[in-house]
């Protein structure tokens, strides 16, 4: 199932001890200049965790990266590290935020903050400005899964120095997101190593509007569609259910609506297929693949991670 939501692009992990003493330890941001051989303007990284690799092609927008703290040795009970994104976006009251995690099996949990930039000076201090900090979403899983944030006051809280801050906030621009991560005291001390792929909102106008059709159906699929892997490298799986003998296209779009490729156009009968989609030659990062029929169509995601 699809959930969607607000323009994002982003980014990653880390998590929270309380909102003041995550940015009192990393008042020494630092600007992320590569990643891999792409320039990653707004990009900052704090503490003891930094991107080391992410698409040149697709990383600037909603992609793939994996977080690492390299050979050090990250302890419990302590703050690991941020990465922060600085791009405007608007947001709103029950927005969802949706990402895809890579767990590590640890005691770790990531926090998403939302940040406010009240002064508008272009940039983030939390001696005046204020944020939205999520509840702490647990690491400790294996593989990939998707994580949604419900931006309400029960699973956000608001972080700042001035009493009079409320959910007014959303009803100013946004100034980027940030995520955060802590390690619990069961955490075994041990080098860390994450991985993120973002979800975003910057498809094409169709497309968007069938992937709300898709939604509105309470997440069920009408072809039981599935793919497996997901996410995947290089190949996934496509496996969906005809209800009648019926023409069928079936179209692989990337993160901004631009067919990538149609992998069925023809007459199917009734029953069981599937098809697989190979990304070798394609950047890692959020694909959509598109089932259409003369009585439905409907979009599901992919992730595709190198």
């Amino acid at each position: 199932m699809i959930k969607f939501i607000t323009r994002f692009v982003f980014t990653v992990f880390a998590v929270l001890l309380s909102a003041s003493a995550v940015l009192a330890q990393n008042s020494n941001l630092y600007v992320i200049d590569s990643f891999g051989d792409h320039n990653m303007p707004g990009w900052y990284s704090g503490g003891d965790l930094s991107m080391k690799y992410s698409h040149k092609e697709d990383n600037l927008e909603n992609g793939y990266g994996i977080i690492s703290s390299s050979n050090k040795q990250i302890t419990p009970n302590s703050f690991a590290g941020l990465i922060r994104k600085e791009e405007k976006l608007q947001v709103a009251e029950n927005n969802i935020l949706s990402v895809m995690l890579q767990g590590i099996n640890n005691d770790m949990t990531v926090t998403i903050q939302v940040l406010f930039d009240k002064n508008n000076d272009g940039k983030y201090d939390e001696s005046t400005d204020a944020r939205l900090e999520s509840k702490p979403f647990s690491m400790n899983f294996s593989g990939w899964k998707e994580a949604h944030f419900n931006i309400n006051q029960s699973e956000f809280k608001i972080v700042s120095k001035s009493k009079d801050d409320d959910f007014s906030l959303l009803e100013m621009e946004a100034l980027g997101i940030q995520f955060s991560f802590q390690t619990g005291k069961e955490f075994a001390a041990s080098p860390v190593e994450t991985g993120v792929a973002m979800i975003s909102e910057r498809y094409s106008k169709e497309l968007k509007q069938e992937t709300a059709q898709t939604d509105m159906n309470n997440g069920e699929s009408y072809f039981t569609a599935r793919n497996y892997p997901n996410p995947f490298n290089p190949e996934t799986k496509i496996n969906y259910i005809l209800k009648n003998s019926t023409s069928v296209k079936i179209t692989v779009y990337d993160r901004l609506g631009r067919e990538v490729v149609v992998l069925v156009d023809e007459s199917q009968n009734e029953g069981e297929h599937s098809v697989t989609f190979n990304a070798a030659n394609l950047p890692s990062g959020v694909y959509f693949y598109r089932i259409k029929t003369p009585e439905m169509v409907e979009v599901q995601k992919m992730v595709f991670t190198k």
